[in-house]
């Protein structure tokens, strides 16, 4: 659903944003990358960037079969229902 939106990470030791996909931490337990500033190798750790991922999954579903609900739950205007 989120694979390819993008997620800004924060080198440690420059501080340079480098941007990466979703999809690599659906992907993969941890992501390495090399930062765009400094050339430093950086390991980042998906675990607890996946559990979120997972929740915000959910919500979006609730979010989806309540708005189905809501929809099928009003009626269609008539011809009546209008004034002039």
């Amino acid at each position: 659903m989120f694979e390819d939106e993008t997620v800004d990470l924060k080198c440690p030791r420059c501080g340079h944003l480098n941007t990466l996909l979703v999809r690599e931490f659906e992907q993969h337990a941890e992501v390495h990358f090399v930062c765009e500033g400094c050339r430093t190798g950086v390991r980042v750790e998906g675990s607890e960037f996946h559990d979120r991922l997972t929740a915000l999954q959910k919500e979006v579903e609730e979010l989806e079969r309540e708005a189905a609900r809501t929809t099928r739950k009003t009626r269609r205007p008539r011809k009546g229902d209008f004034q002039i």
